[in-house]
C-alpha cells in the first residue's frame, strides 16, 4: 500500500474545491441582482403609478379649448371677465397676454404686472376641465382689445377673446327748484336749488330776481342769505336762498342758473294778511268788545242804586 502524505493534496480534488467555490459565489451574486432589480422594478412601477396619478391622466392628453364666448363687451367702470376653460390641462401652465404686447399679464395663479385691478380667477371644474379666467375690474376705454390664453406646452396653444368697453351712459344736466309759493309778510322765503352735471357736479349755482342777480354780500340785499355745498351722494350741487323778513317788495320770479347753464324758476308771491287773519274771539270774551262790556257795568248799576236807595229808607222808617 502506497502512503499519502495529508500535506500533499490530490490536483483533483483542489479543482473540485475550487469550483463549488465558484459556483457558490456566482449563485449569491446571481441571487442578490435578481433581488434588487425586483426591488427597483416595483419602484419605479410605483413611481410611475403614482406620477400618473397626481397628473389626474391628463399629460398623456393634448389640452383643448372650450371656451364658450370669444367677445365679452362690457360698461366702462364695471368688472370684465374673459374666459379661458381647458380640458386636459394637467401640469401646464396657462398665461394671459394682450395683443401687441410682449410681456405676460398672468402666469398660472401669479399676476405679472403692476396693475392691482387684474387677477385670475382659477377653478377645477367636471370632467378634467380647468378654469382660467383673467378678470380685469374698473375697465377703462384704454382695456379695450384682443386678449390671448395660451397653455404653455412644446407646441403652445391659444385662444383669443376681443374685449369691447362700451362709454358710460351719463344722465343729462338737470336743475329742480323747491321752496313756498306763497309765504305772509315777515314771514321767510327758502328756496332749495338742485343742479346735477351728468358726469361730473356743477362748478356754481347763481340766483336771480326777476332777471337781476342776487348776492348774500351785497349791502342792497341785507336780508338774502345764499348757501352752497355739494352732495356726493346725489352727485349734484345744491344752494339755498334765504330771505329774512319779507315784505311785498319781495314778491317776483327767482332763478337759479348752474355753471352748465341749466336754469330753473319759482315765482313767489308775499301776501299782506293784516285784515284777512285777524283773530276772531267768542262775544263771552271780555276781550271782545271792551266797551260793550263797560255799558252793560253801567246799566246794571243804574238798577242796583235804586233798589239799595230802597232799602235804606225801609229800614229807617
Amino acid at each position: 500500500m502506497e502512503y499519502t502524505s495529508p500535506g500533499h493534496t490530490p490536483l483533483c480534488f483542489l479543482a473540485l474545491v475550487t469550483s463549488l467555490a465558484y459556483i457558490m459565489t456566482l449563485s449569491v451574486a446571481l441571487t442578490s441582482g435578481q433581488q434588487h432589480e425586483a426591488r427597483h422594478g416595483r419602484h419605479n412601477s410605483y413611481r410611475k403609478y403614482k406620477n400618473y396619478d397626481y397628473e389626474d391622466s391628463t399629460a398623456f392628453r393634448q389640452p383643448e379649448f372650450v371656451n364658450s364666448e370669444s367677445n365679452v363687451t362690457v360698461v366702462e367702470g364695471s368688472m370684465a371677465t374673459l374666459p379661458c376653460t381647458i380640458r386636459h390641462l394637467g401640469t401646464r401652465e396657462v398665461a394671459w397676454k394682450r395683443m401687441g404686447e410682449k410681456h405676460f399679464l398672468t402666469v398660472g395663479a401669479f399676476t405679472w404686472v403692476k396693475e392691482y385691478n387684474i387677477q385670475v380667477e382659477q377653478r377645477r371644474e367636471e370632467g378634467q376641465m380647468t378654469s382660467m379666467s383673467l378678470i380685469i375690474k374698473s375697465v377703462k376705454q384704454s382695456d379695450e382689445g384682443t386678449y390671448e390664453c395660451q397653455v404653455t406646452d412644446k407646441v403652445p396653444i391659444r385662444s383669443y377673446v376681443y374685449l369691447t368697453v362700451k362709454p358710460r351712459a351719463n344722465p343729462k344736466p338737470a336743475i329742480m327748484i323747491d321752496g313756498q309759493e306763497f309765504v305772509d309778510r315777515n314771514e321767510r322765503i327758502r328756496l332749495t336749488c338742485n343742479a346735477t352735471g351728468g358726469g361730473n357736479i356743477p362748478e356754481d349755482i347763481d340766483w336771480f330776481k326777476d332777471g337781476t342777480k342776487l348776492d348774500s354780500r351785497n349791502t342792497k340785499h341785507p336780508n338774502v342769505v345764499i348757501t352752497k355745498y355739494r352732495s356726493l351722494e346725489e352727485q349734484a350741487l345744491i344752494s339755498e336762498l334765504t330771505i329774512e323778513h319779507t315784505d311785498t317788495d319781495d314778491t317776483g320770479t327767482y332763478i337759479c342758473r348752474s355753471s352748465d347753464r341749466e336754469i330753473a324758476s319759482r315765482k313767489v308771491t308775499v301776501l299782506v294778511a293784516d285784515t284777512t287773519n285777524v283773530k276772531r274771539v267768542a262775544p263771552h270774551d271780555p276781550q271782545a268788545d271792551p266797551y260793550k262790556d263797560k255799558e252793560n257795568g253801567s246799566s246794571r248799576c243804574q238798577v242796583l242804586v235804586p233798589l239799595l236807595l230802597c232799602l235804606l229808607t225801609t229800614s229807617f222808617l
